[in-house]
């Protein structure tokens, strides 16, 4: 296979969406692809399905303006094969010839484009010449920080930290930088959940005592474009993924969900955590962990699937609950073919509740019932394949 426009990565543009590059593949003589270059990375705040949803969104723009000949070259940069696996099956049915590959080390076959690309007789021409996006002077560090806000919308400094498994003294040195550029406000109000409840429930709001305001960070609106333009959402294109799929109010339940990825991380120091979402919705599962934490265990591909329960139902109701979640996420990580770290966190007897729920452990799964309270963050008892293990 021939190629054209591979040496040093030139950014291009077609209509508002934004490329890190184009391509023009020789398949046979004299016959060339028009192929646009969509790197996605693990590490950007958004697991694989929602991630998939960006490179979504310039499809429309290249169907309009490149018309019959525009593929897609979508390298997935992710350690091990899940992440990988799951953006490609996102993409399994999309509108114009895509190809997915884990990693860019080499380019895409005619085999691995979900169709045979269109093609044209000469060399195609890249788009325009993109401008700078507003976050390339940004450190890698202070870029997390952003797309974890724009995903979390309001977190607390340990949140943010937590969540994109930093230090949190690093992490507040990146968002006060953030804050100067007036991408994110640092708040000191009782709003936190102001963005999440009705205009009635805004109106009756009473006050509330000093005491109970804790500081917190919010993003504000050119944040949001600029972790958009980050992702690759074309500007002028709504983009709900970027949220989680639960609404929650802060509360414990929340900030557990958000400090998940550091804390098995703290908890299991020979695993190897490569990245970890909250309140995530997982497409075709009909299921929604209040967190998931991806990485490695002794070698092995793992996911760190985690539900939290507060406390505030009957016994029944949560056992009810705590089977189904059990038994999607084991038909899940069988499905895809990794193993599967269950941990379910709540108080003592929540966790005696959920006692009954756990008989049939798989040989590649382990189950841990573990303390919620804060002061149990970063310890787990240490998980056995094909065993549950209280604490």
């Amino acid at each position: 296979m021939g190629m054209f426009g591979i040496g040093a990565m030139m950014a291009t543009r077609v209509g508002s969406a934004v490329f890190e590059d184009h391509i023009s593949m020789e398949v046979w003589p004299g016959s060339w692809t028009d192929t646009f270059v969509f790197p996605i990375r693990h590490d950007a705040a958004l697991p694989p399905w929602d991630y998939a949803e960006v490179v979504k969104t310039t499809i429309p723009v290249l169907k309009k303006l490149r018309k019959g000949v525009a593929s897609l070259w979508v390298p997935v940069m992710a350690p091990g094969k899940w992440y990988f696996e799951e953006v490609k099956y996102a993409l399994r049915n999309p509108t114009i010839p895509v190809a997915v590959t884990n990693g860019k080390e080499r380019l895409p076959r005619t085999i691995d484009f979900s169709v045979i690309p269109g093609i044209r007789e000469v060399v195609s021409p890249p788009g325009l010449p993109a401008d700078e996006l507003p976050t390339s002077n940004l450190n890698e560090r202070t870029i997390r920080c952003l797309l974890a806000l724009a995903r979390l919308t309001v977190a607390y400094t340990n949140e943010i930290a937590r969540y994109c498994l930093i230090n949190e003294a690093y992490c507040l040195e990146s968002l006060r930088e953030l804050e100067s550029l007036r991408y994110i406000e640092h708040c000191d109000d009782p709003l936190i959940d102001f963005h999440l409840v009705t205009a009635r429930q805004k109106s009756s709001m009473g006050s509330v005592k000093d005491k109970d305001i804790r500081p917190y960070w919010r993003i504000r609106r050119p944040g949001v474009s600029a972790a958009l333009r980050r992702w690759g959402v074309p500007a002028g294109v709504p983009f709900d993924f970027r949220l989680e799929r639960n609404k929650l109010l802060d509360s414990p339940h929340r900030r557990r969900s958000r400090q998940w990825p550091t804390w098995v991380k703290k908890a299991l120091p020979h695993a190897n955590i490569y990245a970890g979402w909250s309140e995530v919705g997982i497409p075709g599962a009909r299921a929604n962990p209040d967190s998931l934490a991806w990485g490695d265990i002794n070698g092995v591909e793992t996911l760190f699937w985690m539900e939290v329960e507060s406390g505030k139902s009957s016994r029944q109701l949560i056992l009810d609950k705590t089977i189904t979640r059990w038994r999607k996420a084991i038909i899940y990580a069988n499905y895809v073919g990794v193993h599967l770290v269950f941990v379910f966190l709540g108080m003592p007897w929540v966790r005696n509740a959920a006692r009954l729920v756990f008989m049939d452990v798989p040989k590649s799964c382990a189950v841990v019932v573990a303390d919620w309270s804060k002061e149990n963050f970063g310890q787990l008892p240490y998980p056995k394949w094909g065993e549950v293990v209280f604490e």
